[in-house]
């Protein structure tokens, strides 16, 4: 005769499956997390065109693809451009993991290219993460030291990090010390300015960037009295 099990022991058994059975569905759920490594980011957009361009794009992708192909099998030097030829492609077309892929390989090969390095930031960006794409600007940063790079860093921080003003202002800085005052960098400054509250070295700022367009002086005329009264409106 079989012995008849505790209710301490039937309850002990309930306790260990009820376990059991939640850690299983607590690791269903974040097995996406741990097996996909874009989980949660944007991987494809739909990007609207015209049908005669998208195919345009496919075939320009499907040459590049097959000319680093052939490079590859057969040995011969490669031509390590068509990697930046398929990932903006790839990019255009919408498949950004695909596009993701195409220029880490090619920063594998080629990790100074300051271009790559900006062009993988925004791709990133695109794909909403924000940690590697920060660590892209900066690496472009890094390698070279032009407006272009140093504005689309602090747009980044601006739109994704409105919080990080200091940041901003960091970078601001290290701009002007190594292109000194240039209509962006005194405009730009400006505006950090303005926007603490800091009226008075806002407007300097714009004076300055003023004297150095004439081109465009009436216009930024006006957006310094613009944000000058703003700056200066009770809060």
């Amino acid at each position: 005769m079989m012995n008849r099990f505790s209710r301490k022991q039937i309850a002990l058994g309930v306790s260990i499956l009820v376990l059991l059975a939640l850690g299983a569905y607590g690791l269903w759920r974040v097995w996406p997390q741990l097996t996909d490594p874009y989980y949660g980011l944007v991987t494809s957009i739909d990007v609207q065109m015209e049908d005669s361009t998208r195919v345009l794009l496919q075939q320009r992708l499907a040459t590049a693809q097959a000319s680093l192909a052939s490079q590859v099998s057969s040995g011969a030097e490669v031509d390590n451009q068509l990697y930046l030829v398929i990932a903006e492609n790839e990019k255009m077309l919408g498949d950004l993991v695909a596009s993701r892929k195409t220029y880490e390989k090619y920063l594998a090969l080629m990790p100074t290219s300051y271009v790559a390095w900006n062009s993988y930031a925004a791709l990133l960006e695109l794909m909403t993460d924000y940690p590697n794409a920060e660590a892209g600007y900066k690496k472009s940063l890094d390698l070279l030291k032009t407006e272009e790079y140093y504005r689309d860093y602090v747009e980044f921080l601006k739109l994704h990090y409105p919080d990080r003003r200091n940041d901003v202002k960091a970078v601001l800085d290290d701009a002007y010390k190594n292109l000194l005052q240039t209509p962006w960098t005194m405009t730009a400054l400006g505006d950090w300015f303005f926007e603490t509250g800091d009226c008075d070295q806002g407007k300097a700022h714009y004076d300055v960037a003023i004297s150095l367009s004439p081109d465009d002086a009436a216009v930024l005329k006006q957006e310094q009295q613009d944000k000058l009264a703003t700056c200066e409106a009770p809060r």
